[in-house]
């Protein structure tokens, strides 16, 4: 035994020896796994810290975009409507041209057609005044002539007569109150309101005195009643009581009174 002592220790030494480089090399694959095993966990705490930001910002886009896209959609929304009301205007003054472009045709016939009509009557005047003066109804003068057609219901033929008439130069005073009365006479019955308040205000200004004022001043004021306008009416009614008091259209004009 004393003779295998030293082997023994030596062999223990070499033993001892190798596991303690072993030892040093372990520690320090030990030491560089563990610094690789930390580099690691900060690479994977930076990637998560990454991915977190990353992940924020695809959110704030998508909110952003959904906000864009919502924009988008309003403002689509409110041209649609704009150009919808557009649409709309349009065709409204499209269709009022279209109106008032038939209308004006129609005026314009119309006052060919009077224009026609007046020129007719004037060329029948000169040829009864070359024949000396005689019509169909024995009449000597045109006031006589269009007087006749009055009498006789032909308002469409008298008017014309009278406006010719009116705007020359052959009336009388007389004559001339006559004629204003009987053009208003034919505005009234023709329902042309404007033109029969025209006719009789014109016939009170400038004859205040002519008994034809009663019964104009009567129809001027059943006009202003057609119209609506009822003080205008009183007071017209008003004026024929104070001025013609014992005249016949009195009575009525009382009556229209008390019922405005």
């Amino acid at each position: 035994m004393k003779n295998h002592a030293p082997i023994f220790i030596a062999l223990v030494t070499v033993l001892t020896l190798t596991n303690s480089c072993k030892t040093r090399e372990d520690i320090a694959r030990e030491e560089l796994v563990n610094d690789m095993n930390m580099q690691m966990v900060d690479s994977q705490k930076l990637n998560a810290d990454y991915s977190m930001r990353l992940q924020n910002l695809e959110d704030r886009l998508s909110n952003v975009t959904g906000k864009v896209e919502e924009g988008q959609h309003e403002t689509k929304k409110n041209l649609d409507n704009r150009i919808k009301s557009l649409e709309e205007k349009i065709n409204l003054v499209e269709n009022t041209q279209t109106s008032q472009t038939e209308t004006l045709a129609k005026l314009e016939a119309q006052v060919k057609e009077q224009n026609s009509y007046i020129k007719d009557v004037l060329s029948n005047l000169k040829t009864i005044t070359k024949k000396g003066g005689k019509s169909s109804s024995g009449s000597t003068s045109p006031y006589n002539k269009a007087m006749a057609d009055y009498k006789k219901g032909r308002y469409k033929s008298a008017k014309p007569q009278f406006l010719t008439l009116l705007n020359g130069k052959t009336l009388s005073s007389g004559q001339k109150k006559r004629v204003l009365h009987n053009l208003g006479m034919i505005a009234y019955i023709a329902k042309d309101d404007s033109n029969a308040l025209n006719y009789f205000t014109r016939l009170f200004t400038e004859f205040p005195k002519t008994g034809y004022n009663k019964n104009g001043l009567l129809m001027m004021a059943k006009t202003f009643i057609r119209l609506k306008k009822n003080e205008e009416a009183k007071q017209v009614l008003t004026e024929l009581v104070n001025r013609f008091p014992k005249a016949k259209q009195v009575e009525q004009a009382k009556k229209m009174l008390s019922s405005l």
